[in-house]
């Protein structure tokens, strides 16, 4: 079920505690809020923030079911730069077309109305996903291609096991790990030192990340989201990405589905890996289980997100 953030009764203030839920000490939890929030104003103050205005505006279109091709072509053209990485991607082999698209509005013809707005949304987030250090097998393009497969992973499940668009899962699936841009841009130091501990004490990233700043990357992505007033479904999924089990409500399946499309792409080695050691399968199977999706056709479906992925490189969209 997609909702709307006006149905939901929690409010922004609400979001650091459910956020922070791990966070037992009060003092600690204190702390960790504060910290929290000021690396939530970086992000809100740098160049990252130039990418909100057009995804909220976007992601709003996306959410909206009277929204029109007019309503899309106008939040992209106001946005030059993205229209003309659009149709570069638009006229590229990866679609094949054999007469030049010239403008958005061809675009939406040709390629279609949703997929010109995934795309756009895609190519919108994909612009904080470029430079970056690399430290320890992380790097800001492996983890765009790690958040892409998640993405289309995602929509397959919706499109195919339940019968939806999986527009918003989409999205979802792309802003999934947005919280380590953030670490690694405004806490680099101490992401360093959650990476390096990762690897020597052979934790998964969210774990050394506790460790390091009693918070871990979900719940980083998710106050950003729910600063830039995203959807509250699309806040909760991002926050809870790696804790399914603890998710009640609506907002379950689109939170299990996330969490079988994250753990299946890190398990087929689909760009960087944030949970290498100790894989809950337990949990992988419980959620499939859940979902009603049987292996054989989680099998088919990341047979297909490699296959995108493989012609997505070899089209340079993830170079």
């Amino acid at each position: 079920m997609e909702t709307s953030r006006q149905t939901e009764p929690e409010s922004a203030q609400a979001m650091p505690e459910q956020i922070l839920h791990a966070v037992e000490d009060p003092c600690q939890l204190g702390r960790s809020k504060a910290r929290l929030a000021e690396l939530v104003r970086k992000v809100d103050r740098s160049d990252i923030a130039s990418i909100k205005q057009v995804v909220a505006k976007l992601v709003e279109t996306i959410n909206d079911p009277t929204s029109s091709a007019r309503e899309l072509k106008e939040v992209i053209e106001k946005d030059p730069p993205l229209s003309a990485r659009l149709l570069k991607r638009a006229n590229s082999s990866y679609y094949g077309f054999r007469r030049k698209i010239h403008a958005i509005q061809d675009a939406i013809v040709c390629i279609g109305f949703n997929a010109v707005k995934e795309l756009a949304l895609s190519q919108k987030v994909s612009e904080v996903f470029q430079g970056g250090a690399n430290c320890q097998g992380y790097s800001r393009p492996a983890l765009w291609e790690h958040s892409l497969s998640v993405a289309l992973c995602s929509k397959l499940i919706y499109t195919r096991e339940f019968g939806q668009s999986g527009e918003n899962i989409y999205t979802a699936g792309l802003l999934h790990d947005f919280g380590i841009i953030a670490e690694e841009q405004f806490a680099r130091t101490d992401f360093r030192l959650a990476l390096e501990q990762s690897e020597k004490q052979r934790q998964n990233l969210s774990d050394a990340e506790r460790n390091t700043f009693c918070f871990n990357h979900a719940d980083v992505g998710g106050a950003i989201a729910d600063t830039w007033e995203f959807p509250y479904e699309l806040v909760k999924a991002i926050a809870s990405h790696h804790d399914p089990e603890k998710v009640e409500g609506d907002s379950k399946r689109f939170i299990l589905t996330l969490y079988v499309s994250d753990y299946i792409s890190q398990r087929y080695g689909i760009g960087y890996c944030d949970a290498p050691y100790k894989p809950n399968e337990r949990l992988y199977y419980a959620c499939l289980k859940e979902l009603g999706i049987k292996g054989m056709a989680m099998n088919l479906i990341v047979e297909d997100v490699q296959k995108d992925i493989t012609e997505l490189k070899s089209a340079g969209w993830l170079s």
